[in-house]
């Protein structure tokens, strides 16, 4: 086994200067982050340096589209993405350094999460982009590959974010679940006592990405989303839609459980909008069932796998009726973030379908977590564990047998 000393030369205890890399299911942008961290585990302690989103050259794009679309691709064509995409990360890292004032030679190190192309729950999974050929062009330590050690110990190999969750919600004395709103819509619990083993997180179902793939094709790529709930506030439900798409038998898995694009991707979306051309449903009525669909994932898991086992017993605890818990009496968060936090109606949707089961529904800004660039602290914390050898999956949310040590390091 290899000793930390061999990657960097700083103590655990010591700040290092990381970057963290996220590119999502949406491909709607390429997140960095640039973080001073120290510590591990909840003693974890970071001081965000600097954030930027950069874009997807649109031949990149429209190539990593089609595949994931179509599902095939030559060999040559993944051979080539796989390496576009990691020096396309490198660019990132070297444009956010220089515009921030750091030098690339002052990095500690580099967590990248790759792009997800494929994941087969608890089977296989691919994410594009080597850490060993980044870590060549920038000469420092990169980590990645992330997904595989839990799906070899048995785990589902997502989600990952359950382990950033409990780093900076463990403490806050009460239940706390976090919900993240990107492609896909993925949820934490955590109980008031912040045990880890009792840990619960899964994805709920499609966040943004039906939504975002109906305003994308319907407007002829004039609209890449739908930019403050314009297009659904102006349709209603439509509901012979709204009952196909709760007939989705994702909806029907229990916990662990994942999904992605190639579940809710774009043949998915394809068949809802034909489904839509031949039944008159219109444009605005399809993106207000799409964005009203993706409320109902995360409210109906909500109220399935996490009011019943904890809620309602810390609602008891405060000596209050199931029924009528005032949120504000004994405070139970939905904390959300991502772009999905966004969106005015699918926020207001998840609170009022929230608030008769006694939780209150914000913002992560209002617990002093920033929701941008949240995905890719995440990848930053995950890095950091991995350079010093810890453990990072949360074996009650993924369904691994054990905790194991993710990801793989690239070092000069």
């Amino acid at each position: 086994m290899w000793v930390m000393k061999d990657i960097i030369s700083k103590t655990i205890s010591e700040f290092k200067t990381a970057v963290g890399i996220m590119s999502g299911t949406s491909l709607d942008g390429i997140d960095v982050l640039i973080t001073r961290i120290k510590g591990a585990g909840v003693n974890t302690r970071f001081e965000n340096v600097a954030f930027e989103v950069f874009a997807i050259p649109p031949g990149l794009k429209a190539k990593m589209r089609e595949i994931m679309h179509s599902k095939c691709a030559s060999l040559e064509d993944i051979c080539r993405i796989n390496y576009e995409i990691s020096a396309l990360y490198a660019a990132c890292v070297k444009k956010i350094c220089a515009s921030s004032g750091i030098k690339t030679e002052n990095l500690d190190f580099i967590g990248i999460s790759g792009q997800t192309f494929y994941h087969i729950p608890g089977e296989a999974t691919l994410q594009l982009g080597s850490g060993a050929y980044m870590s060549a062009l920038l000469n420092k330590p990169v980590v990645w590959d992330f997904r595989a050690a839990d799906i070899g110990a048995g785990g589902q190999g997502a989600p990952l974010v359950p382990y950033l969750d409990f780093i900076l919600f463990a403490g806050a004395g009460r239940e706390v679940i976090t919900l993240n709103i990107g492609g896909i819509s993925n949820l934490t619990h955590i109980p008031a006592g912040g045990r880890f083993d009792e840990i619960k997180a899964f994805d709920c179902g499609p966040g943004n990405m039906i939504i975002d793939k109906m305003i994308i094709q319907m407007s002829g790529g004039r609209l890449k989303y739908d930019k403050n709930a314009r297009v659904a506030l102006g349709g209603k439900i439509s509901p012979p839609l709204f009952k196909l798409m709760k007939s989705h038998p994702y909806l029907k898995k229990s916990p662990p459980k994942s999904t992605g694009r190639e579940v809710f991707g774009d043949c998915y979306t394809a068949s809802l909008i034909e489904y839509c051309k031949a039944n008159g449903i219109g444009f605005n009525d399809m993106i207000r069932t799409a964005t009203e669909f993706s409320a109902y994932c995360v409210i109906n898991d909500i109220k399935k796998y996490i009011i019943n086992n904890k809620m309602y017993a810390a609602a008891r605890e405060c000596g209050l009726k199931k029924t009528a818990v005032k949120s504000e009496t004994c405070p139970l968060y939905l904390v959300c973030s991502g772009g999905g936090a966004q969106n005015p109606l699918l926020f207001d949707s998840l609170a009022e379908g929230l608030t008769p089961f006694n939780i209150k529904t914000i913002k992560s800004q209002q617990m002093n977590v920033e929701s941008k660039s949240k995905e890719a602290l995440l990848i930053a914390v995950l890095a950091n564990e991995t350079i010093y050898g810890r453990p990072s999956n949360v074996p009650s949310a993924t369904g691994a047998n054990r905790s194991v040590v993710c990801g793989s390091v690239a070092y000069q």
